[in-house]
């Protein structure tokens, strides 16, 4: 049977800085009544619906910037309370966005989805997706977005919900069928730029959306915005790629999650300089244009929807449950920012070889991969420990280098620190694993990264002082540790302990310094290099009076001292640097297809976590 829904869209022209609230909540409630003239059940206005978008200017008054925020209940608050009001007794439920300031004094962008039947708040958004930047522009004539200075993202997620007894006045006079039982229609909302992210739509879709609400404010001339040239790009053009943007997502989502959709504009020439796309429309689940705007005015979008056109996408095409993959979509819920392959290799391709000739045929060579996994977030150690092993790789063998993002640290020097990178870490490198033959975590400590990776993936992984450590114990009789801080020192004993490796250990020597000091030695402008040279030199020749004939050097960022260290202790002690050792320990491993043992400690515990429902870790 017809599920059909009457939707509309009130679309809202120019609103200026100096207009009254009074003026614009007139314009707003005659709309709604216009709309219920027409039978309209739902309505739909836009974001930051009661004012002009005032994020698009810089305030520094406190007192002025919370004069555009609604305080309180939206619904009852005296600058809002009327719209409420009218939309009770017309029994029309509404959807409006506003800028909220909560009771906690935190700001957002956000929307409700008012019951007019109940007279209560059946859902509240607040946008998740905040576009711009939080200062301003260099170029004082460039049109700004600040919305991430005066609003927080959303807290709330993209929450699906069902609206109670809304098909049944227009389905029952067509059919004298019983109720459907689908049950009551499913209403989903976002706002502006979250429907320009796939996201947004998806999280809905996964829940049986059947009817998307998207408020918005659109620039039609904001260059600076998009990444290019006002001079690039003239006014009109700039405006019909706006719109055209706008029209591509809206359709594109609608069709791929098998959903109506209807979006709601403020538009015209805000306070007289500032162009806002129209573009307000109704599509349906197949991605078409129901019924759209042709002003850029106050103006009402109207269009019958049955609800049942969502069911053949739904169920075929779009059919989640049977064609979804996710275990190929890790990147998307544990990535935020972009990780291009490797400029020199395509490290995507498992496949990668390379011909080897051998007499008169042609040999193919698998390259090994190893992934060596830096848990801060210092970029040029990782660099430097890339580079250090590449004149000691075989033809066969690729190293590359993955940085941690914040909220990683930029060292790790305490137990807080490691466990911040290792949760940084382990979600970058995850969605990348299947790409690499073993893993070096990078980090000069029994790190937590290691035994992390160890449970969820089957290749290789150690960290470089227990590879720097192994090899040590088996080119000498008793090993010392060069070690950064005297924290660090205290680590490495207990680490060295945990490996059982105490009766063959010297000590630990302290340099006394900050794992940061070692990158000025990377820097061949920087007058401190000689200084941090003698200081670990020192500490080396020490050990060694002790009694030590081999030497580890206990950070990944000394990787580049080991020739200076060398030159100190002279060639009959041999210095180990982790990287190095640690590359070729897994090498070692990789060539005799050694695999991680999970009959015991190492076995995964995702499916659990998948059966305790958080497979978003």
């Amino acid at each position: 049977m017809p599920r059909v829904v009457r939707l509309a869209a009130a679309q809202m022209g120019t609103t200026n800085k100096w207009d009254t609230r009074e003026q614009t909540m007139q314009r707003m409630i005659k709309l709604l009544v216009d709309a219920a003239g027409q039978g309209a059940q739902v309505v739909l206005f836009p974001e930051i619906a009661f004012t002009t978008f005032f994020p698009r200017y810089l305030i520094l008054d406190e007192q002025e910037i919370e004069s555009w925020f609604e305080h309180g209940d939206v619904t009852t608050a005296p600058n809002t309370k009327p719209l409420f009001d009218e939309a009770h007794k017309l029994g029309v439920d509404i959807c409006v966005g506003f800028a909220e300031n909560t009771p906690e004094n935190d700001h957002y962008n956000s929307c409700v989805y008012y019951h007019a039947k109940t007279g209560s708040v059946l859902a509240k958004y607040r946008k998740i997706h905040l576009p711009g930047d939080a200062e301003p522009l260099p170029d004082p004539k460039a049109i700004n977005q600040l919305e991430k200075r005066y609003f927080k993202p959303g807290n709330l997620g993209w929450q699906a919900f069902r609206v109670p007894e809304l098909t049944s006045s227009l389905s029952s006079s067509s059919s004298s069928a019983p109720p459907d039982e689908r049950g009551d229609p499913i209403f989903g909302m976002m706002i502006c730029n979250d429907r320009r992210w796939a996201e947004s739509w998806r999280v809905l879709g996964l829940q049986g959306v059947e009817v998307v609400l998207c408020g918005y404010n659109t620039n039609g001339y904001a260059p600076e915005l998009w990444g290019v040239s006002a001079a690039t790009l003239g006014r009109k053009e700039a405006e019909e790629l706006s719109l055209f943007h706008h029209q591509l997502v809206m359709q594109a989502n609608s069709y791929t999650n098998a959903t109506f959709s209807v979006c709601a504009a403020r538009c015209g020439l805000d306070d007289g300089q500032f162009p806002l796309i129209a573009g307000s429309m109704i599509i349906d689940p197949e991605g078409r244009i129901l019924a759209q705007s042709s002003t850029t005015a106050d103006e009402l979008v109207i269009a019958d929807c049955d609800l049942e056109l969502c069911r053949p996408g739904k169920q075929r095409t779009f059919d989640f449950a049977r064609h979804r993959r996710i275990e190929h979509y890790q990147p998307i819920a544990t990535q935020t920012g972009v990780i291009e392959p490797s400029r020199d290799t395509d490290a995507r391709s498992v496949e990668k070889k390379e011909p080897v000739l051998k007499g008169d045929t042609v040999r193919e060579i698998k390259k090994i991969r190893v992934l060596l996994c830096n848990p801060n977030t210092t970029q040029s150690m990782t660099d430097a420990c890339v580079q250090s092993v590449q004149a000691s790789l075989p033809a066969d063998v690729e190293v590359h280098g993955l940085t941690a993002s914040a909220p990683a640290p930029t060292a790790v020097e305490g137990h807080f620190d490691a466990v911040m990178s290792a949760a940084s870490a382990v979600r970058a490198i995850l969605p990348l694993a299947d790409r690499y033959d073993a893993f070096l975590v990078a980090c000069y400590s029994d790190h937590p990264l290691i035994r992390m990776l160890r449970e969820e993936v089957d290749q290789p992984v150690v960290g470089i002082m227990e590879a720097s450590l192994i090899a040590a114990r088996t080119l000498g009789n008793r090993f010392g540790v060069v070690a950064v801080s005297a924290r660090s020192r205290v680590m490495h004993e207990d680490a060295i302990r945990h490996y059982g490796l105490t009766s063959f250990f010297v000590g630990v020597g302290s340099c006394d310094i900050g794992v940061l000091d070692l990158a000025c030695h990377n820097d061949t402008t920087n007058t401190g290099i000689k200084v941090v040279e003698s200081i670990v030199a020192d500490v080396a020749a020490s050990l060694v009076d002790q009694g030590a004939d081999t030497l580890t050097l206990g950070c990944a960022g000394m990787t580049t001292l080991k020739t200076a260290v060398e030159k100190r202790v002279g060639p009959k002690v041999q210095v180990v640097d982790g990287v190095v050792a640690g590359v070729h320990h897994l090498v070692g491993l990789v060539r005799m297809g050694c695999k991680t043992a999970k009959a015991g400690m190492y076995m995964s515990s995702r499916a659990k976590r998948i059966a305790r429902g958080q497979e978003y870790y």
